[in-house]
């Protein structure tokens, strides 16, 4: 049975990526909306800040660690973790299961440009995958009209999978609200529609490892990895407090 590990009051599965697609592909069949979250540094300290964001984390259906952040402050806590799930392997790994097994595939998020060369990216990976629809929604809050359009539009299409690529924390708070509205279980990819075609560059293996793929990162997009760099000190602070809290660590004063 999966074992879930608490980090600063967020609830992780810690399973490696074949178990993480063996989670996903099990709620295909619910037809409810179940979603998955990848969390990494910045969304745990999302949660931090605000708890009705926690609450959405953790009412997902599994929440995988993916950043080697994560994978090192559960280490702290004693639960000897050495493997993460990145979204954008999670993605792939989904729509190659997905051309191989007749599942339909929806993407939701990014821009028009690049869902028509996200598809076009994936019909060459994998060829014979069933891509049923794509939505580029806008870059503001939608009423209610639209929402209810871009719903039925999924529903539609009938799909057994929705990768949702809107950024944390609104893709997150935007799969929770559609759990039971949309039918398809919902993945929250963040940058991976990006990565796959690449319009941001994958950091090599061994910067992944270190952990530096931040470094590999920021000359692509400097404003945003800085400002998720600046809340590492405060997250590994918090995690020692945490095994202080639990008895893990006794300080001689």
């Amino acid at each position: 049975m999966d074992r879930y590990q608490t980090l600063l009051e967020v609830k992780l599965l810690p399973v490696g990526l074949d178990n993480a697609l063996r989670m996903v592909i099990d709620r295909v069949g619910g037809r409810n909306g179940d979603y998955f979250c990848l969390c990494n540094i910045h969304i745990v300290m999302e949660c931090y800040k605000d708890h009705s964001y926690r609450d959405i984390i953790n009412q997902s259906t599994a929440n995988f660690p993916d950043g080697k952040g994560l994978v090192m402050g559960l280490t702290m806590l004693g639960h000897h973790v050495d493997f993460k799930v990145r979204g954008t392997d999670l993605m792939l790994r989904l729509c190659e299961y997905a051309a191989k097994n007749g599942l339909k595939i929806f993407l939701y998020g990014d821009t028009e440009k690049n869902l028509d060369a996200l598809k076009e990216r994936l019909d060459d990976l994998f060829p014979g995958i069933d891509i049923v629809g794509a939505v580029s929604p806008p870059f503001r809050e939608l009423t209610e009209e639209e929402d209810a359009k871009y719903v039925n539009e999924i529903n539609d299409a009938d799909p057994d999978i929705l990768f949702v690529s809107l950024g944390a924390p609104k893709q997150e708070r935007w799969m929770a609200a559609h759990k039971g509205r949309v039918k398809a279980v919902q993945l929250g990819v963040g940058a991976a529609f990006d990565f796959i075609i690449g319009d941001i560059k994958q950091a090599p293996v061994w910067m992944q490892r270190m952990p530096l793929e931040w470094l590999h990162r920021m000359p692509q997009q400097p404003k945003k990895t800085f400002i998720r760099m600046i809340v590492v000190p405060k997250f590994f602070f918090l995690v020692f407090l945490q095994l202080l809290k639990e008895g893990r660590v006794h300080p001689k004063f």
